[in-house]
């Protein structure tokens, strides 16, 4: 049996001619009423009763005419699911995420696909336990935005933002009357970072920095997710040097102050397998760089 018998059964069941049922399938009426007695015997049942001047369904060629109409309608809905499947509009997209890369355009870049792409299901993995190249080249992640540098055989890595660093500070510090804060100036100030091996790019850029202006930071307290790093910030338990959009997730009780003698950038990237993304991954790539475009958060030199 096959779709095409089937659209043939169902223009005559519904016509009840096979005269007319021929001639809107675009058929001579011989050939068209072969098909239809060739689909009979394959089933070994009569599906339609015919006289000289009457064609009637039997009860399996009724019965059979509502299975057609559901199974021609799935594949309908099957041949549409594929192509959306494979334009990126539909299934499953998995996006990794440093903790540090979530300052102020990640939540936007996510609204926005989700917006203009809600057939696609997106999975968001900010475990600290994953390794996110080795997803990346396996196929567990599809696309990571992560805190450069990094750098992976087999994966493509593109800029995304490139900011300059903010100091973050209690309001009631003395520093917070300052307008602009010389970063050799913070030699004996205690430092709230993220751990190591939770943003190893950024940890190491600070701490360089840092190293640049003549003092190794006093690391005194260290969090794993940005609201705790802030937190520990406006309970005074110390400072905080930050990529400048980490100022849009800012509780009431701490300031942000520019930074002199601080040369480097901030810079997040957006990392997926091979030369090319996936369909999905490309619409995601997309409104990411877009997003930032918009913003103007890119703070490029």
């Amino acid at each position: 049996m096959e779709f095409r018998q089937l659209q043939l059964f169902i223009a005559v069941a519904e016509e009840l001619h096979f005269g007319r049922a021929a001639a809107r399938i675009g058929m001579a009426q011989p050939p068209f009423s072969q098909q239809i007695r060739r689909l009979e015997s394959e089933l070994g049942v009569e599906l339609l009763t015919r006289t000289s001047r009457h064609v009637a369904l039997t009860a399996a060629g009724a019965r059979l005419l509502e299975e057609a109409r559901a199974l021609l309608a799935r594949r309908v809905d099957a041949t549409h699911a594929v192509r959306e499947a494979a334009s990126g509009e539909s299934g499953t997209l998995r996006v990794g995420f440093a903790a540090s890369s979530a300052f102020g355009v990640l939540p936007d870049i996510v609204l926005r696909f989700r917006t203009r792409f809600p057939k696609v299901k997106l999975e968001l993995d900010d475990s600290e336990t994953l390794n996110v190249g080795a997803a990346l080249a396996s196929g567990e992640l599809d696309l990571a935005i992560l805190r450069a540098p990094f750098r992976h055989e087999g994966l493509t890595v593109e800029r995304l933002l490139r900011e300059r660093f903010v100091l973050a500070l209690p309001a009631r510090h003395p520093r917070a009357r300052q307008r602009v804060v010389a970063l050799s100036s913070l030699a004996h100030e205690p430092f709230v970072l993220f751990p190591r091996h939770s943003a190893p790019g950024l940890h190491d850029l600070v701490t360089s920095m840092c190293l640049a202006a003549g003092f190794s930071p006093n690391i005194r307290q260290e969090a794993r997710s940005w609201p705790s790093v802030v937190g520990m910030v406006e309970a005074g338990l110390g400072l905080t040097i930050a990529p400048a959009s980490s100022q849009a997730l800012c509780p009431k009780g701490v300031v942000f102050r520019p930074l002199s003698g601080a040369p480097g950038h901030a810079e997040l990237v957006v990392a997926f397998p091979g030369r090319r993304p996936s369909p999905a991954a490309q619409h995601f790539r997309a409104l990411a760089h877009e997003t930032v475009s918009r913003s103007g958060r890119d703070t490029s030199d």
